[in-house]
Parts: structure tokens; sequence; C-alpha cells
């Protein structure tokens, strides 16, 4: 069962809130007493919720992203950054959160908010087709995006003994986009796809050369075009030579 206190007033971050942030690049404080009493006494906003968590049911697997909570964020706000070290993303929520208390949460929206940095990975929230997702940004150019959405999938458990899935279970499922000028469409990570982007000259001057050599540079270290780790190296070799 889940009880949600809604707190009216939004979230700032600012130095002279001690309690809360130590520096403009600190380490929040996270306690659920600094956080809701912050919540309550600030005027402008980053948004924030508090809301506190009892579950119904034991289930296999999670809805955040990372296993556990000690993971190092920080907060691109629209002129200030914010360091705090207990941060997820639920990706059912479809919101990061940040761990107060055995069964409380605080949770962040986008309001002013520019991106997430989390251990290094980068999130931004889009507005496409009348929904709002989360994404972690594989490769951004000035003209297009490669972005990576997430989606939690129930498998129902079963008493049937031959099928060894007595409880249910959640389970992370991954997809890459293209955002463009033309908005948010599936993309798969193969390289006549992400050659094309390049010759098209959007990632660089020079089209087809250009192409050429992200190509000639990927066998030449060993890189595949379907791995994500690779794909930004690639194209950050494009963008840079």
């Amino acid at each position: 069962m889940k009880i949600t206190l809604s707190i009216l007033c939004l979230l700032t971050f600012s130095l002279a809130t001690a309690q809360f942030v130590e520096t403009t690049t600190g380490v929040i404080n996270n306690s659920s007493h600094a956080m809701i009493s912050a919540a309550n006494g600030m005027k402008s906003s980053y948004g924030a919720s508090a809301y506190f968590v009892n579950a119904a049911r034991a289930v296999d697997g999670t809805v955040y992203l990372f296993e556990d909570w000690n993971n190092a964020g920080v907060i691109h706000a629209a002129d200030q950054r914010f360091a705090l070290n207990n941060i997820n993303l639920n990706i059912e929520r479809n919101s990061f959160e940040s761990k107060v208390g055995k069964d409380s949460l605080f949770s962040f929206n986008f309001n002013n908010v520019e991106k997430f940095v989390i251990n290094g990975r980068t999130f931004k929230n889009y507005y496409w087709k009348d929904d709002n997702r989360v994404y972690e940004i594989i490769y951004e150019s000035d003209s297009w995006s490669i972005i990576k959405g997430f989606k939690i999938v129930e498998i129902t458990g079963s008493a049937n003994p031959m099928l060894n899935r007595t409880r249910d279970r959640m389970v992370r499922k991954t997809f890459y986009y293209l955002k463009d000028d033309n908005g948010i469409h599936y993309f798969k990570l193969r390289k006549n796809r992400i050659l094309k982007l390049v010759e098209g000259g959007k990632l660089v001057e020079g089209g087809k050369k250009e192409a050429n050599k992200i190509e000639n540079y990927a066998k030449e270290n060993s890189l595949s075009f379907k791995k994500e780790e690779d794909v930004r190296k690639i194209l950050s070799y494009g963008a840079k030579n």
C-alpha cells in the first residue's frame, strides 16, 4: 500500500538553506526532516513531493533503474547545480527519488531542471505525443540525439511448478530512440542507420566522407555499432575530427 503525502510548496535549493545543501555543489542532507522542512519553507521550485511506501507484497526485481541507492547524482538546474548521494530513477513513476528513511521517499520533478546526471549517466525529460518521459542521453548533437527509454513489465507468477515462477517479477526493458526535428521515434543501433545519420551532414559537414571516416575508426578500434558505449565513442570521434 502506498500512502502519498503531497507537498504543495515547491522545492528550491539555495545557500541560505544550510540544513539542506552545504554548497551549490554540496551533498544534500538526505533526511526526511531536512527535505520536508525545505519543501515547506521555500518559495521557488525545482519541484518535489514526499511519500511513504509500504509494499503490498513481495515481488522479484525492482521498478528502479539502479540496483541500490548508493548513487552519486548532480541536478543541473536553470542556474545552479546540486549534488546528492542517494538517488534512483523510478521507471514506473517516471521520476527521480531519494530515500530519506526506511519507508520514506522524496520525489523530484523536472521543473526548472535541465538534466540529472547519475553515476556519470545523463538523463533528460522530453514531451512527445502527450507523454512526458525520462530518457538517458546516449549521444547528443546540435540537431539530433540518440536516447534510451525505460519500461517496467510485470510478469505474473504462476502456481504451476513446471514454470518455476511462483512470484510476480518486475522486468526492466530498454529501447533506443532518435530525437530530432520530427519528434521521438524508435531507433536501432545498427551501422547502416548510424552512418545514414552522419551522411546526412547533421553530425559534421562532409556527408559520405565523414561516414567513411567513422566507419574506418570503428573498424580499426574494434568498436561495435550495436553497443551504446562504442556508438558514443564513434560519434564523439566523428564530431571532433
